[in-house]
């Protein structure tokens, strides 16, 4: 297991409880605020799927499995709304 896959199996738990906390934190009235969110969310699930396509040439399956899901996830946390 290499640096990569160790990152990434700490970064989609870690990204994901600092996601909820920042939606729980968010409030309707603060558009920035909601636009940056929406913003880091998609940065957060599509850094891992660039990196493996584009800068690292040997990947290994987990390697591009963990970009996958790191890929739906961020995705799904992203979208969810302040209420939840």
């Amino acid at each position: 297991m290499g640096i990569f896959e160790v990152f990434m199996v700490m970064f989609i738990p870690v990204g994901t409880l600092f996601l909820n906390a920042w939606r729980k934190k968010m409030n309707r009235t603060n558009r920035s605020l909601q636009i940056a969110y929406l913003f880091i969310s998609m940065v957060m699930a599509a850094s891992p799927l660039i990196f493996v396509r584009s800068i690292e040439p040997n990947h290994t399956a987990l390697s591009v499995v963990l970009a996958g899901v790191a890929f739906f996830w961020f995705a799904i946390v992203g979208a969810r709304s302040a209420n939840t």
